[in-house]
């Protein structure tokens, strides 16, 4: 599963795509309309809008389409890690988890140490046997 921010922008790029289409719509379906009363209406032969209810209708699903992708959004930033939280509780716990990185840092370093002294030992008997058996041949 992605992470929430992932999430968000997958979100944000969907929202963005939903309004490019529905201007588009706007703009291709729409019925020519006048300026003033004393223009005659444009019409153009290769134009063919839908019918007033269908241009309505397929806005309405536009809108809500939108509406609903809005709601998710609004829904993952409220999941957001931090949000409702103050600054001072988030450097508290920055503070903290930094304390513990400390802690693991030294862990590791002392892991490394005894990891070297165990090889080196390992290292050295293994020179023993191998010696013994170099003996044990002459």
């Amino acid at each position: 599963m992605t992470d929430r921010l992932t999430q968000l922008q997958i979100c944000l790029d969907q929202l963005m795509d939903m309004f490019f289409a529905s201007l588009t719509y706007v703009d291709q379906s729409h019925d020519s309309v006048k300026l003033t009363e004393s223009d005659p209406k444009q019409v153009d032969a290769d134009h063919d809008p839908p019918s007033e209810f269908d241009f309505h209708s397929n806005l309405q699903e536009l809108s809500t389409d939108i509406i609903l992708k809005t709601k998710q959004i609004l829904t993952i930033i409220d999941t957001l890690p931090g949000v409702g939280v103050s600054k001072e509780e988030q450097l508290k716990k920055i503070e903290n988890l930094s304390k513990e990185l400390e802690t693991l840092e030294i862990r590791k370093k002392q892991a490394i140490v005894k990891k070297e002294k165990l090889t080196e030992f390992v290292n050295s008997l293994i020179l023993q046997v191998s010696q013994g058996i170099a003996e044990t041949r002459d």
